[in-house]
């Protein structure tokens, strides 16, 4: 399979796919993913955010910007509360890992970085950039994202983990971490952690994006590899399906039942008996994603409406 990546203007090749092999094996994939499947993985992630910047822009034009904010990128989010409230923790815990980075820097006074002052520096009175919960808060009107208590995608993501290393040695337990520690985030500087992303879906600069917009990006992309992942597991699940048997697909295998923590995630102990995820997988969690009327009542219809102009995996 080919892969489509992008070459940016010093012509050098930029892909994801050691990332995204990553990523798909600390979401339960095999050790080492089918390569064809990890290309097409990345191509659906380029596709998808190549569409949501140009929607993105749309919006940023309409409201008299030549820039892409996090504002806009949220606001194509606004109806999935689920992942507007991961996104809001997700931006507390990175809030938190930042302000320990800054405390454990030899010099914390001198900005993180090197040569390039921040705008709060330049001129103190330039309004402060508002961050990812205040856009949050303000599209959510009725707090619906306050309300919910309880992230359950989270959740069964961290059962899945949970059974798969409950047999798992040392070395194999290490390896499997950093791959969890995977993302599209590239480096721990702020200002140049996301230049690899940009320069992926944005290799011309016709766009002009913003840092807390490249963040946000990095967090879609990587809940729409988690979403992919999830979806072959669930397909797995209904395959093992036997007519006549409503709770046959419920017999173990390589799903993790939400209803019951005592069914194995995998036939094998650990990790190693899972089969890697397959391009034929994949194609079929698409055609279910962008054919939500297949099974009105199945567990990929998601609310869709059809008469969207495009949809996202993970929003």
């Amino acid at each position: 399979m080919v892969s489509y990546f992008t070459v940016d203007g010093t012509g050098e090749n930029t892909n994801f796919q050691k990332e995204i092999s990553n990523m798909m094996h600390g979401f339960g994939d095999n050790p080492n993913p089918n390569a064809a499947t990890v290309v097409l993985v990345e191509n659906v992630v380029l596709q998808q955010l190549k569409s949501m910047l140009q929607e993105a822009s749309h919006y940023a034009v309409l409201r008299g910007s030549k820039t892409i904010t996090n504002f806009e990128i949220i606001y194509l989010m606004r109806k999935n509360k689920m992942k507007l409230k991961r996104l809001h923790d997700y931006q507390i815990k990175m809030d938190v890992i930042d302000k320990n980075r800054q405390v454990n820097v030899s010099n914390p006074t001198e900005p993180i970085i090197s040569g390039i002052m921040l705008e709060d520096e330049k001129d103190p009175m330039i309004k402060k950039r508002r961050t990812h919960i205040d856009v949050i808060r303000e599209l959510d009107e009725a707090d619906e994202v306050g309300q919910i208590k309880f992230d359950v995608i989270d959740y069964l993501r961290k059962v899945r983990a949970n059974k798969i290393t409950e047999s798992m040695c040392y070395d194999k337990y290490e390896a499997y971490h950093k791959a969890r520690c995977s993302s599209f985030r590239t480096s721990n500087n702020v200002g140049r952690g996301f230049v690899k992303l940009e320069r992926w879906i944005n290799p011309t600069k016709e766009l002009k994006l913003t840092i807390p917009a490249l963040e946000v990006l990095c967090f879609v992309a990587y809940e729409t590899v988690a979403e992919i992942v999830d979806a072959v597991f669930l397909i797995r699940q209904d395959a093992k399906k036997k007519y006549g048997d409503p709770f046959s697909k419920f017999e173990g295998g390589y799903f993790c039942n939400p209803m019951s923590l005592n069914n194995a995630v995998y036939i094998k102990s650990g990790f190693e008996g899972v089969p890697a995820i397959t391009v034929a997988e994949v194609r079929e969690v698409l055609r279910r994603y962008f054919n939500p009327r297949t099974g009105m009542n199945g567990l990929f219809y998601r609310n869709m409406n059809l008469e969207l102009p495009s949809r996202y995996i993970a929003i």
